[in-house]
């Protein structure tokens, strides 16, 4: 009876391991969306939104309270403010979204830089009532050197004292003719009523908790929206154009045809609005996502160099010999995770790849999808999508992950220069060794600062982007 016991429950755990595997997605269903802006416009608390509509928490965490699955790291909770990338897969109807939520504060830029790296489009985030903040054109001009999509979200509309409108503007007037409108809030008496999906012609009343489709308003703002959306929408193709001539109007189904060609090309950036803190509008936020952000196999092959150091591109290619890019390293009391982009090919577990940095041929552990901190085993990371390799203690961020038969080396991270400088020593006299071994463990995570030890002076310094990162690097 022990026996027959013993061998069904081993039975049982490994059915339980197979089982935990999680699902496989193909190129053609990830969406990677990096969330960046000004510093304090709601970045995380939106990110926290669209894993709490996804059904991929049970809970909204809240940044207040220190509660949130990507700021998680001591410091963030204690600062409530991002210092560094994090990425929580979520799914939407059908589609993998990799949420990159990346740093505001301009200390932590290089966070944003890494991001960036590893997203398809670049979601830029303000608040209803605010201008066109500096954050937001730094992510803007980071997306632009990247040549990928942009895409706006303007939230706490819902919020006292606020103006969706006031913020478009000025979004418009900094960007151009590529800025339109998608979901705009419909205004009664000073507060939303309703959000409207001008693509679709449909709107959408969120009020006591539930979401339920009503008549579409009738609104002179609404109208001039419209004409704006039609316009942007018409001019990013030549069909469209002419067929918005003769009839002067565009379908539902052109609509969307035109920003998925538009949102591709970059000649169109929408703009999408909501209330992260309530939830209402996440969920049409994310299906815009879904339905426009760019597949991997559909972005320009991405700038490499192969052995000889000649420049080469190496196309997004699902069937390709594997290469991937390391973005992100996460290394704490636990272990070590380095989070890779796939560019071509798959990377699957025990698989052996050659480091072009190194020049060491690696064999990789267990694979695992990201959730913030929370790590869930997977089998394969495909073309396209994100994941995390963990106990890699040779591999760094920048590290280009390829087939030994097809070596590349792809494009490293722009991080800004070191600007502010500050000499360090340790509380008790003698450990200086040991401080530099937990600073170069640091780096791993943080390549934008630097430690050097200055010959004259005698004085260990660490330079980085600002007063806030040091004391950041400090205080781990």
């Amino acid at each position: 009876m022990v026996n027959f016991y013993a061998v069904n429950l081993n039975a049982q755990r490994r059915f339980d391991k197979e089982d935990f595997f999680l699902k496989a997605y193909n190129a053609k269903d990830i969406r990677n969306i990096a969330i960046a802006g000004h510093g304090g416009r709601g970045k995380t608390t939106l990110a926290e939104a669209m894993l709490y509509t996804a059904k991929a928490t049970d809970r909204l965490g809240r940044v207040a309270d220190g509660t949130t699955v990507l700021d998680f790291d001591a410091e963030e909770k204690k600062r409530k403010a991002t210092v560094s990338t994090a990425v929580a897969a979520i799914e939407w109807n059908g589609a993998k979204i990799n949420i990159i939520d990346t740093p505001g504060l301009f200390d932590f830029a290089g966070g944003m830089s890494e991001g960036i790296r590893a997203a398809d489009s670049v979601l830029i985030v303000t608040a209803a009532g605010s201008g066109f903040d500096v954050g937001a054109e730094k992510a803007l001009k980071a997306a632009n050197a990247r040549g990928i999509s942009r895409m706006f979200a303007i939230t706490r509309c819902d919020a006292d004292n606020t103006d969706f409108y006031k913020t478009f503007a000025a979004i418009k007037d900094a960007v151009g003719g590529a800025i339109c409108p998608v979901i705009v809030p419909y205004m009664d008496g000073g507060k939303v009523a309703a959000y409207v999906n001008l693509a679709s012609r449909k709107a959408f009343d969120y009020s006591n908790g539930e979401k339920k489709e009503v008549a579409m308003p009738s609104d002179p703002q609404l109208d001039e929206m419209l004409d704006i959306l039609t316009e942007a929408v018409a001019s990013s193709d030549d069909e469209l154009m002419e067929k918005f001539f003769e009839t002067m109007e565009l379908s539902a189904e052109d609509m969307a045809k035109g920003l998925k060609i538009g949102v591709r090309d970059g000649s169109v950036c929408p703009v999408l609005c909501g209330s992260a803190v309530t939830g209402m509008g996440v969920d049409m936020l994310m299906q815009t996502i879904v339905d426009l952000v760019p597949v991997a196999t559909d972005m320009p092959a991405e700038a490499a160099e192969d052995d000889d150091g000649n420049a080469i591109e190496v196309a997004y290619d699902p069937n390709g010999p594997t290469a991937a890019f390391v973005f992100k390293t996460i290394s704490d009391q636990y272990g070590k995770f380095s989070m890779i982009k796939v560019i071509r090919g798959k990377v699957t577990s025990d698989m052996s790849l050659y480091n072009m940095t190194t020049g060491n041929t690696e064999k990789l552990g267990r694979l695992y999808t990201m959730k913030g901190k929370k790590a869930e085993e997977t089998k394969e990371i495909c073309c396209g999508d994100i994941g995390a390799i963990g106990k890699m203690d040779k591999v760094k961020t920048g590290d280009t992950l390829c087939d030994p038969r097809k070596v590349v080396s792809l494009k490293q991270i722009p991080y800004p220069a070191p600007c502010y400088s500050m000499a360090i020593a340790p509380k008790v006299k003698g450990q200086e060794d040991k401080v530099g071994t937990g600073l170069n463990r640091l780096n791993e995570e943080d390549p934008s600062f630097t430690l050097t030890n200055n010959a004259e002076t005698k004085q260990q310094v660490i330079s980085g982007t600002g007063d806030q990162q040091l004391d950041v690097l400090v205080s781990k």
